[in-house]
């Protein structure tokens, strides 16, 4: 029987975050940290779950087409029944073994030099995993890849409705995308950054939670809507600009622009009592400042990682030996041009 592997991406989120959600438009850089999914041939009448990555080993069985787990389901993969529940005639495929992969997606933290085991970090996995197992199952019932609207329909059935699927939107078309929401609609346009731009990924050191601080943010939002819609409207004004800054390929600018951005969301983040701007982003954004670089955190959460911008080699090898020297580790990692791969061996 044959076997598929699918892989997809990773992201950054380089201008727009909360802004996206309220209709802004973003900017998000697929970058190849990718993650993938293996179909396979298994014995009996039950799907074998697997997550090398995680160290989980489960199986579970379709009712017609409702999906139940054989034994205690692992929390960590409750998202995969979510998703092949909502599958057309996931009952009429035969069972399989899926292999769900992502180690890109981790850090050892002997890395960083610390002690400890090895931590996820922001990019995305939970999109690319969502994008990847789709598009193998696209394959394996002989359809036509997913279209952006059933990725992000099934990755926020997975969130509880939430998230505004930039990040689907990175794994599924790969490379520079420009994002926007438009009244339930989604508006993507590829992009490319100027060529003289360079830039780098620093891990924080200091994990967060996306949805800590969205319900931070959704309560002041609720405590002070005159507040809040003036601060939104400042990210939605920068990010447009920024986007405008990568299209003319007006590196310079860019990187004044990014500095704005991450200056405005420290100040929402404030004004909501949400730590988005935390002291080790402050530090790695101090220290790109002295080298001559632009640095903002990346993710709606704050992020665990930042990104770097400059436009010289020499001030972003400066950058990044200033970060390691202060205890930051910065992470291997290109843009990504590819998005969803599929492909089929017998």
């Amino acid at each position: 029987m044959t076997r598929i592997v699918a892989s997809a991406p990773g992201k950054l989120v380089l201008l727009g975050e909360y802004a996206v959600l309220e209709g802004a438009p973003a900017l998000v850089l697929a970058v190849n940290r990718r993650a993938s999914v293996t179909l396979d041939a298994c014995p009996g009448d039950a799907w074998e779950i697997a997550s090398p990555t995680l160290g989980l080993d489960a199986r579970l069985r379709m009712r017609a087409d409702r999906p139940e787990w054989i034994g205690n389901m692992p929390v960590e993969l409750e998202w995969v029944p979510t998703l092949l529940a909502r599958f057309p005639g996931i009952g009429e495929l035969p069972p399989r073994r899926v292999e769900l992969e992502s180690a890109a997606f981790h850090l050892d933290h002997a890395y960083a030099g610390q002690a400890g085991p090895a931590v996820k970090l922001g990019l995305g996995s939970s999109a690319a995993l969502t994008v990847a197992l789709l598009g193998a199952l696209h394959a394996q019932a002989g359809l036509p890849p997913p279209t952006l609207d059933d990725a992000i329909d099934a990755h926020r059935a997975i969130q509880h409705g939430r998230g505004s699927g930039i990040d689907i939107a990175a794994s599924l078309a790969g490379g520079l995308t420009r994002f926007q929401l438009d009244d339930r609609s989604v508006l993507t346009l590829p992009l490319s950054l100027p060529p003289e731009l360079r830039w780098c990924c620093v891990y924080s050191g200091h994990p967060s939670s996306t949805r800590d601080m969205l319900a931070k943010v959704g309560a002041w939002r609720e405590r002070e809507p005159t507040a809040f819609a003036q601060r939104m409207d400042e990210l939605a004004t920068i990010s447009s600009r920024g986007i405008d800054a990568i299209a003319a390929h007006d590196a310079a600018g860019f990187l004044t622009i990014l500095h704005d951005y991450a200056r405005a969301l420290a100040g929402f983040g404030e004004a909501a009592g949400a730590d988005i701007a935390s002291r080790e982003h402050r530090t790695l954004g101090a220290l790109a400042a002295r080298c001559g670089c632009a640095y903002k955190s990346c993710g709606a959460g704050g992020g665990d990682v930042g990104v770097t911008f400059a436009v010289a080699d020499s001030r972003l090898q400066a950058f990044a030996a200033s970060a390691a020297d202060a205890g930051y580790a910065v992470i291997g990692m290109q843009a990504d041009p590819k998005g969803l791969d599929v492909a089929s061996t017998v």
